[in-house]
């Protein structure tokens, strides 16, 4: 559960936060050709070594060598030495700056000028060798800092310091900024220590103020943060803060990245519409031990609306109060979808979302993840591999929760799998939890904790050591799956059986499961399932395009879970 500071103006040498949509359309569209492996998530030096240079001294082209004893005239036989030197041109158009490989430049790179769509300013690497790097050291605000410049490349290249941040750009007075692609970054160490989120970090990308400034047309890829005690790995703050029905930033992107080890939030954007956030990994965020006020998240949106966040790993995520989940969709955001994730061993939650602010959280789905050992820290409050939440006059309208499959080991009394008993709901979208597949070691589970506004139904539960099961309903409690079912008329057409997987405690990092959570030959899981959509247009409900490994869902017999394989 986390806020920002009211409606507070913060404001340090280089950062600006304040606190905390608008026309209702559908989700982006829930498409992936295919998802990226693993191991090419995150900065890859190796895709540009050695590649040719362009030649010496072309129109636009300015070289960095920091090595050097002596400056020079900007070309790659008589380059620049330093950033002082970089930082005196007013770059244009189409113009390239490059920074030799294997030398590094102390100080903070902050240059002046704008591109067009057409036409980029591109800063990256020549020669051969380690990228180069830009050492913003422990005074300077960051490495790297733009302000109300647009279409900038930033690629190829290590930020190493800075004391808020290593990488800024910001949107400032009513401007809006376009075309931010960052590619192929490594960014790490920023100095300061946070006290709260929000207020620095390793890339901050950030319409600052109340005004209508905004961030548009953002890509962010192969990016690798962290190894940080600053409050933020990758936050993207695309408009106006604190407007639920304002002027939102355009088109966010953020993919094939990895955030490990900050103090605060690892991968966060606010106040954007259209946006998607894929194949990222994130671990190790909200480690502050100290810090108080507005709790962090592994991988979170917030006041946004469409939204598409798939195919991304959250894992080993803590928090220094009672949140710690692994994936949120926050309040005042709009459609957003959570899909084919991969979420395990996070101190809280696997998924919530949450509603505040006296505001609608419209529409959100949560289908075909992954959930596993969550909910890991006694202490944390926030608990639930699916945590539905109110507060402030917010209400929930349209949590869908389907197909997915978790792996449920919170041994407290009262861990709900799913919790949405302090729940405020409105409006006239479905909402429920269905063909899900539950599998949990524990002997008495607590499974499901619901009012009569989510529909619970095609579930399959199971634990090869319980006596009891515990559900509650409306405030009413039963310990057994037929009182339950009778008594509620809840999961009319769930079924208490053994999916039969072929390892259910299967837990590693970076490698994604497979025939381990896969139901075999003979489960009750297949095509046991159901249509949730039967009798709704796509418009209000669709079943999705894949299942968890990326495979057509069948025409017909939908299996309970997150996979949908099948046999040959």
């Amino acid at each position: 559960m986390k806020t920002f500071q009211g409606c507070t103006l913060l404001v340090t040498a280089i950062t600006v936060v304040s606190c905390a949509s608008h026309s209702v359309s559908m989700p982006v569209s829930a498409s992936v050709a295919s998802r990226v492996s693993l191991s090419a998530i995150g900065a890859q030096p190796e895709m540009t070594m050695g590649t040719p240079s362009p030649s010496a001294g072309g129109p636009g082209s300015y070289y960095i060598d920091c090595s050097e004893p002596s400056n020079g005239a900007g070309t790659q036989a008589s380059p620049l030495n330093s950033l002082a030197a970089a930082n005196v041109i007013h770059y244009q158009p189409g113009d390239t700056i490059y920074f030799n490989r294997g030398t590094t430049c102390n100080g903070m790179f902050a240059p002046t000028g704008s591109g067009t769509v057409s036409a980029p300013i591109t800063v990256t690497a020549y020669g051969a060798g380690q990228l180069p790097v830009i050492d913003g050291g422990p005074t300077n605000a960051s490495a790297v800092y733009l302000t109300n410049q647009s279409y900038w490349t930033i690629e190829n290249l290590e930020l190493h310091e800075g004391m808020n941040w290593g990488l800024v750009a910001k949107a400032l007075n009513n401007t809006a900024v376009y075309g931010l692609t960052i590619q192929n970054v490594i960014a790490t160490g920023a100095t300061s220590v946070a006290k709260q989120r929000a207020l620095s970090g390793e890339i901050g990308l950030l319409a600052d103020g109340l005004d209508n400034a905004t961030l548009n047309d953002v890509n962010i890829s192969y990016v690798t943060v962290g190894d940080t005690k600053a409050g933020e790995g990758i936050f993207v703050k695309a408009g106006p803060h604190g407007f639920y029905s304002g002027v939102k930033g355009q088109s966010i992107t953020i993919t094939k990245s990895k955030v490990s080890n900050v103090y605060g939030d690892g991968l966060l954007v606010a106040d954007a519409e259209n946006v998607t956030i894929s194949h990222n990994i994130v671990t190790g965020s909200g480690e502050c031990p100290l810090c108080t006020g507005s709790t962090p998240g592994a991988l979170w949106v917030w006041n946004s609306i469409n939204v598409e966040m798939s195919w991304n790993e959250s894992y080993k995520n803590t928090s220094w109060g009672g949140d710690g989940g692994g994936m949120d969709i926050d309040y005042l955001n709009r459609n957003v979808t959570v899909e084919y994730n991969y979420i395990h061993d996070n101190k809280g939650y696997c998924i919530s979302v949450f509603g505040a602010g006296k505001q609608v959280t419209y529409k959100s789905i949560i289908r075909f993840n992954v959930c596993a050992n969550n909910a890991a820290q006694p202490t944390t409050t926030q608990k639930g591999d699916f945590l539905i939440s109110t507060w402030d006059g917010g209400s929930l309208n349209g949590v869908q929760i389907y197909n997915n499959t978790t792996y449920w080991t919170a041994t407290q009394a009262n861990d709900y799998e799913l919790t949405a008993t302090s729940a405020t709901f409105s409006g006239t979208l479905r909402n429920f939890f269905m063909n899900n597949l539950v599998y949990t070691p524990l002997q008495h589970p607590f499974l499901i904790a619901a009012p009569e506004q989510i529909k619970a139904d095609y579930n399959l539960y199971y634990s090869p050591e319980a006596q009891e099961y515990t559900f509650e309903y409306e405030g009413t409690v039963w310990n057994s799956f037929a009182a339950y079912q009778s008594g509620s008329n809840q999961d009319a057409h769930s079924i208490l059986a053994n999916p039969r997987l072929g390892d259910p405690s299967y837990d590693v990092d970076n490698v994604w499961p497979k025939d381990q959570l896969r139901p075999e030959h003979g489960s009750p899981a297949i095509g046991a399932g159901t249509d949730v959509c039967t009798g709704y247009s796509a418009t209000v409900c669709s079943m999705g395009i894949t299942d968890f490994f990326d495979k057509p869902l069948p025409e017909a017999g939908i299996w309970m879970g997150a996979i949908q394989e099948k046999y040959d």
